[in-house]
């Protein structure tokens, strides 16, 4: 791959994560006040959760990934596969 293709895949890459940041921020945002995650031993606000994607952190990065697997799961039907 030469230069200006990574280039351009960089950039791609990067678009496609700011657009996966907004979402999970908009569905966060959507979400109760009182909504509360764990993520080992630590549990997170919804403002701790807006705050921590929102800077792009490990644990923002982590909330990320985890809507996004719930979104692939409920997008492949997986969620409603246990009735």
């Amino acid at each position: 791959m030469n230069n200006t293709n990574k280039q351009t895949q960089q950039t791609k890459d990067l678009e496609l994560q700011e657009d996966i940041k907004k979402l999970v921020l908009a569905r966060i945002m959507a979400a109760s006040d009182d909504l509360r995650v764990a993520i080992g031993s630590t549990e997170y606000t919804k403002r701790e959760m807006l705050e921590n994607v929102k800077a792009g952190n490990n644990v923002g990065k982590e909330i990320m990934d985890i809507q996004m697997e719930y979104l692939r799961d409920m997008a492949e039907g997986v969620i409603y596969q246990s009735a």
